[in-house]
């Protein structure tokens, strides 16, 4: 629900009001502030949902401020066997845009939505075929950098600068818009002093401190979260080593502040491309190239399977589009519509998702087959203490060097470094 211009028109926006769905007024600049001060993925996220809901509405010719309404959506929701985190993330931004305009959910219908939330939560836990198991990034082990970095070209401009992606990524436990989002005076080489355990001698290893401006759980930047980096000798994935071979590339081109990562064509960086929302970011790439980038490279390390012409079909907008169209009644293209939702998530489920959070995953998992304790792995990965949401990547499995019903005089090999 949308403010509406109600001084001026919408051209000219900056020099009228806005009326807020509650009927107050606001400068137009102000409104602009407060529609921003969302991230623009959640904000799009949002307003998909709502709109999802309003036509849902008109559809189905019900009232979107009546009792009950929001409760029903929820059900159909359900019906068309959308897991339940998913009718929680729809009927969120629903709930919280009825409230703006001044009619929140009273108690009875947020009963209702929870009612039906707990209830194909219920299904899907027991479903024979686990089609509404959570779909899960791939964990992006150390060796599978590696061999992701290994079908870099990395004497090449785009070759140094995509490994210096992944490796920043992957080193830092990223969510793809943190790399994305690193400004050059972000990071800072440093000197790490380090004592030999077997010989006592004083070492010195380069590092990197990064400063992470916003992220997921710090979205308005209020704090500044810093993450060292120590460098890994001789190691393919050497994030500082990775890092020093992009930044020779800026000094060259004479860049000294703005993106670190930058957009690159025909072998020079360049501004050409989709203006982003912020103008001082212009040149840099997002976190949609970071994803990219991490989905190609798995592929070309022969780290997913190819697809077969059917799954590919399955998996095509055009031709789930051509097959809705042939559909002779609304009922009948509804069906098909729920059947193609849950065959395709059936087939992702059966493929490594190599995303974003791929790298986050595995360099979490990493932690803990070294032993790093979970409250280290939780500062270092920008995760709030005690936060529930490292539990999606931690196994909080006994491990079997923990077992207690390990025979005695056995124990459980090392973890791999």
């Amino acid at each position: 629900m949308r403010p509406r211009v109600v001084d001026g028109t919408a051209g000219s926006a900056l020099a009228g009001r806005v009326r807020t769905p509650s009927g107050r007024t606001l400068a137009a600049a102000t409104a602009r502030r407060i529609r921003e001060s969302r991230p623009a993925n959640t904000r799009r996220a949002h307003e998909s949902r709502t709109n999802l809901f309003a036509a849902w509405c008109r559809d189905h010719g019900r009232i979107a401020t009546d009792p009950g309404t929001v409760p029903d959506w929820a059900g159909y929701l359900a019906d068309r066997q959308h897991p339940a985190d998913t009718i929680a993330a729809y009927v969120g931004p629903v709930a919280a845009s009825l409230a703006l305009s001044g009619h929140p959910l009273d108690a009875e219908d947020r009963a209702y939505v929870e009612a039906v939330i707990r209830h194909r939560s219920t299904e899907e836990a027991t479903d024979p075929d686990r089609s509404g198991d959570a779909l899960q990034a791939a964990e992006c082990s150390r060796e599978d950098l590696a061999a992701m970095l290994a079908t870099l070209d990395r004497s090449t401009v785009v070759g140094m600068r995509d490994a210096a992606a992944l490796c920043l990524d992957w080193y830092m436990a990223g969510r793809a818009s943190e790399p994305a989002a690193l400004d050059v005076l972000d990071v800072r080489p440093c000197t790490v002093p380090l004592l030999d355990a077997a010989t006592g001698e004083l070492l010195d290893r380069d590092g990197l401190v990064v400063t992470v401006r916003r992220s997921k759980t710090n979205p308005y930047g209020r704090t500044r979260d810093t993450v060292r980096l120590l460098a890994q000798d001789g190691d393919p994935t050497c994030p500082v080593a990775a890092w020093r071979a992009w930044t020779e590339v800026l000094d060259g081109h004479g860049v000294t502040s703005g993106p670190l990562l930058r957009r690159v064509k025909h072998g020079r960086l360049t501004t050409a491309g989709r203006p982003p929302a912020d103008a001082r970011r212009a040149g840099g790439i997002g976190d949609r190239t970071i994803r990219n980038l991490i989905a190609r490279c798995a592929r070309a390390a022969g780290l997913v399977r190819p697809l077969t012409a059917e799954e590919r079909a399955l998996l095509s907008t055009r031709a789930g589009d051509k097959l809705l169209a042939a559909a002779e009644s609304d009922a009948e293209r509804e069906a098909l519509r729920m059947d193609l939702r849950i065959r395709r998530r059936r087939l992702r489920q059966s493929l490594p998702r190599w995303s974003g959070h791929s790298m986050r995953r595995g360099r979490l998992r990493h932690w803990q087959r070294r032993g790093v304790p979970r409250h280290v792995a939780e500062r270092q990965a920008r995760y709030a203490p005690g936060s529930k949401a490292i539990a999606r990547y931690w196994d909080d499995t006994v491990a079997w060097s923990e077992h207690p019903d390990m025979p005695a005089g056995l124990r459980a090999p090392s973890p791999a470094n």
